[in-house]
């Protein structure tokens, strides 16, 4: 099982499927030369885009994945600037063509532009979550402080004993 890889000026090579994602990335990277540091994946014909970087298994087998005979483009992965607050943000997902198509251009933009919404709402959520459990945590009073703010113990409903019942015996006879 093999998949065409298309990049540069209309070049391309074969891959074997039967094998890891990160196998292949790594071997698309050497064929394409770009460094072990650069991020990139693979996207279909109309732009879709496979996301094999976000994966937290990359040791699963691209046949899985990928469709056999099908023709997929390296795209370069683009972040932010490392050691900014924005290194982990999604800057751009670049095709490694010469002239690609803008249909192909507007769905990775796109892809793009999603991927870094949820990035930044997932960061607010977890921002919220922290001023929440900070603030429940100075907001709650201690028990021994709760008990002198309200004044007297407050009785709860009586609750009868075996006395009560045998006092009211007597009374009724």
């Amino acid at each position: 099982m093999f998949i065409f890889i298309k990049h540069g000026d209309n070049q391309q090579f074969l891959v074997n499927i039967n094998c890891s994602i990160l196998l292949l990335l790594h071997y698309t990277r050497g064929k394409v030369g770009l460094s072990k540091r650069d991020i990139i994946d693979l996207c279909d014909e109309t732009g879709t885009m496979k996301l094999f970087f976000l994966m937290k298994t990359p040791g699963e087998y691209a046949s899985k994945f990928l469709t056999a005979r099908n023709t997929y483009y390296v795209c370069k992965v683009e972040r932010g600037p490392q050691g900014t607050r924005l290194e982990r943000a999604y800057k751009a997902f670049v095709p490694l063509l010469k002239n690609p198509e803008p249909e192909l251009i507007d769905a990775l933009r796109t892809q793009c532009e999603i991927l870094e919404r949820n990035r930044i709402k997932m960061l607010r959520i977890q921002e919220a979550k922290k001023v929440v459990a900070i603030e429940s945590s100075v907001n709650l009073p201690s028990k021994a402080g709760r008990a002198e703010e309200e004044g007297p113990p407050r009785r709860g409903p009586s609750h009868r004993t075996r006395v009560d019942f045998v006092s009211r015996r007597d009374k009724h006879r």
